[in-house]
């Protein structure tokens, strides 16, 4: 009785101490939503039609069915035991023209076209 706990104490430390040096699984990176690349940010510029902003950043993800004059482009990516990366443009449109741009997101110096 004594020789066989002794054994399966054995067995528990060594399990034990396998497990424990194994990493954590790995998880892919998930991406969701406009991938928003930061030089084509100032290419958003009030004043712009519908078209012109979508041929700029490509359609939006989000079209509201209740305010269809505003226009959401949202990107994730969570990189799984990191932080999780969030970027933000909303676009507010009135008569087909966009009047306002929210970004949480800098607007790099690129010289526009």
């Amino acid at each position: 009785m004594k020789k066989s706990l002794s054994q399966l104490c054995l067995v528990a430390v060594a399990t034990l101490s396998l497990t424990a040096c194994v990493n954590l699984p790995y998880k892919a990176p998930t991406q969701q939503g406009n991938v928003i690349e930061p030089e084509r940010v100032p290419l958003i510029r009030e004043g712009m039609s519908k078209v012109e902003v979508a041929n700029a950043v490509g359609s939006p993800i989000l079209q509201d069915i209740f305010h269809a004059d505003r226009w959401d482009y949202i990107y994730r990516l969570d990189r799984h035991y990191q932080k999780v990366e969030q970027r933000r443009i909303t676009i507010w449109f009135q008569n087909g023209v966009a009047t306002k741009i929210e970004r949480d997101l800098p607007v790099e110096t690129v010289p526009v076209k």
